[in-house]
């Protein structure tokens, strides 16, 4: 079992990107508001959820 998520994000941009189409995700595990509005995240990077600590990886796709 994987001890994190992740959370594909589909770009025609090189990244890193600055993730400005939307203010928070929603942690798959217990559900609390992660705020990412204006985050600069790379392929790789990640975030911890404030409510459980669950880690969320970013995969950046280039389309």
């Amino acid at each position: 079992m994987n001890d994190f998520s992740i959370s594909e994000i589909k770009t025609v941009l090189d990244p890193p990107i600055k993730i400005n189409f939307v203010d928070e995700i929603n942690c798959p595990v217990c559900d609390f508001n992660i705020n990412v509005k204006n985050k600069i995240v790379d392929n790789g990077s990640f975030i911890y959820c404030e409510g459980c600590e669950h880690k969320i990886v970013f995969k950046i796709t280039k389309i």
